[in-house]
């Protein structure tokens, strides 16, 4: 309810975009994730970045929404009968420069390069190569960033810098609306 509160006010003086994406940022690190520059996370809380958000390494120039970073499994409670305190913690790194779509599930010890697209909903486990397209459940590489660019350059516009009006009109021009 607080935090809720807080982020009202910063958006009075501040505007939405403080809110959803440096604010975001700056709560991430001071709850303990180590988050590189010009960062933009977007639906995160506390609770996104696991219990142990010290074990969480973010490069330079990431944006997420809403992502569930997970450090820790809990999977050794079969074990606590006999082992009463075995635990099992690994990190998590993402490189500079990557995309993490909304809802992605980051699990302890999985490591991504710099220049990465990470596809909305997937869950990621284990290593994954710089300039990668990765999704799925689980997760895997479906190309490179530049097939991807490839494939899809016909579809790009480059409405961003219109005002909102004059990209909605473009849009539903492009979309014959």
């Amino acid at each position: 309810m607080i935090r809720e509160l807080q982020k009202r006010i910063i958006a009075l003086f501040l505007g939405l975009d403080y809110v959803y994406s440096k604010y975001n940022v700056k709560e991430a690190q001071r709850y303990g994730v180590n988050v590189g520059t010009n960062c933009r996370f977007i639906g995160t809380s506390p609770s996104s970045f696991s219990t142990e958000p010290f074990l969480i390494k973010i490069g330079n120039h990431v944006s997420m929404t809403r992502p569930k970073f997970i450090t820790h499994d809990g999977s050794v409670w079969v074990y606590r009968e006999r082992f009463p305190h075995i635990e099992f913690f690994g990190n998590i790194s993402i490189g500079d420069n990557c995309f993490i779509g909304e809802g992605v599930i980051i699990l302890l010890n999985t490591s991504i390069g710099s220049n990465c697209i990470i596809g909305a909903g997937s869950i990621v486990k284990g290593t994954f190569p710089s300039n990668s397209v990765i999704a799925g459940c689980p997760a895997r590489v479906v190309s490179s960033i530049d097939e991807y660019f490839s494939k899809n350059e016909n579809n790009f516009t480059y409405f961003r810098s219109l005002p909102k009006k004059l990209k909605r009109k473009k849009i539903n021009e492009l979309f014959n609306k």
